[in-house]
């Protein structure tokens, strides 16, 4: 995720130009045209969901930059900004809050942690004011169950692991994507080990995590119709991050980590699952297409809620599709549930208590 190539030229010359974060914000204000016009010039949905991720990264990278030359306010050598979720494994649509974290060295000076919490403060803040949110769950470098020396991760990462409440499972889900966006990689490869040893040490961590990924109902009905919400604003709609969206990213995720594999996009580590044999060739096909086809439904919904003046959310009204669209997204599901089945089956979830 490094390679800036991607991201057209003159945004990449907007980034690298502004001089102040309300600056900065316009130029980030700009992202939703850049995906309109990349997916209108038939750019393949992966390459423009690793864009947006790019493109965020960019902003981030520069928001860091002036948060330094302006204010004097910079990461201390020793520790690491971390980003997590789905800004982790590079796959950002536009319906995306904060989430990260930071890493810093066993040794480093009380003196620098202080910089290290100030950093985080003044970054977060910054974020927010160029237009990414906070992340509601207060999943962010500024908060102190966020930000921890290497052994301080380990220890949590190992608490999340072996005890697996409803929390814990949620928060290892989030972090488990981890990568560096600035600072030293080297505390990253270390957390990254560590939560590959301690998950095969324990032996209920896999079911449990996998009890997690398949929490939400199948996408269709037991009479085989499209499952839609059945109250509130989104009535009559399918939460497409909830109807597979979610199955399949940790759900493949998970199945990565028990091959001892961490970090990457969902496509990559479906791509990697076949090639071991935890997927047919036909099925890792459906899967991948089931994948990317709810993946591309969500950004086009989300780009046409902006343009419209609303925010956007992860919902799809069935009853406003074309008939061939329609078809689409039932085979989706489709793949959808081949990808639940194996998953279950793989984690005998249909056999055991949990």
């Amino acid at each position: 995720m490094s390679n800036c190539n991607l991201i057209p030229l003159g945004l990449q010359q907007e980034i690298d130009s502004a001089d102040t974060v309300s600056g900065l914000g316009d130029v980030a204000a700009k992202m939703p045209e850049m995906a309109n016009l990349s997916i209108g010039s038939g750019t393949g949905i992966k390459s423009v969901v690793q864009l947006i991720s790019l493109f965020n990264d960019a902003v981030t990278r520069r928001l860091i930059v002036l948060l330094d030359s302006e204010e004097g306010v910079r990461l201390p050598e020793g520790a690491t900004y971390l980003v997590l979720g789905s800004e982790g494994r590079g796959e950002q649509t536009l319906r995306t809050d904060q989430d990260n974290a930071i890493v810093y060295s066993d040794d480093l000076p009380h003196s620098e942690r202080r910089k290290v919490e100030f950093f985080a403060d003044r970054l977060v803040a910054a974020l927010e004011e160029v237009g990414i949110p906070r992340c509601p769950g207060n999943i962010m470098a500024n908060n102190p169950k966020w930000c921890h020396s290497v052994s301080g991760w380990k220890q949590l990462l190992s608490q999340w692991i072996k005890i697996p409440t409803p929390e814990n499972i949620l928060n290892f889900g989030t972090f488990q994507d981890l990568r560096a966006l600035h600072g030293d990689e080297t505390p990253v490869i270390q957390l990254r080990d560590h939560i590959c040893t301690a998950a095969q040490c324990h032996g209920l961590f896999f079911p449990n995590m996998a009890a997690h990924v398949v929490r939400f109902p199948s996408p269709f009905t037991f009479l085989g119709r499209i499952r839609v919400e059945q109250n509130g604003i989104h009535k009559g709609m399918v939460d497409l991050k909830k109807s597979g969206i979610f199955a399949i990213t940790t759900g493949s995720s998970l199945l990565a980590l028990e091959n001892g594999i961490i970090g990457g996009d969902t496509w990559s580590k479906l791509e990697l699952l076949s090639k071991l044999d935890a997927f047919s060739n036909d099925d890792f096909e459906t899967i991948t297409k089931a994948f990317t086809f709810l993946v591309q439904l969500r950004l086009q919904k989300q780009l046409h809620e902006l343009s419209s003046g609303s925010k956007p959310t992860n919902c799809v009204d069935p009853r406003l599709m074309a008939d061939d669209e329609l078809e689409q997204f039932r085979h989706a599901l489709k793949g959808v549930n081949n990808f639940l089945w194996i998953f279950r089956n793989h984690y005998l979830l249909d056999f055991i208590s949990m």
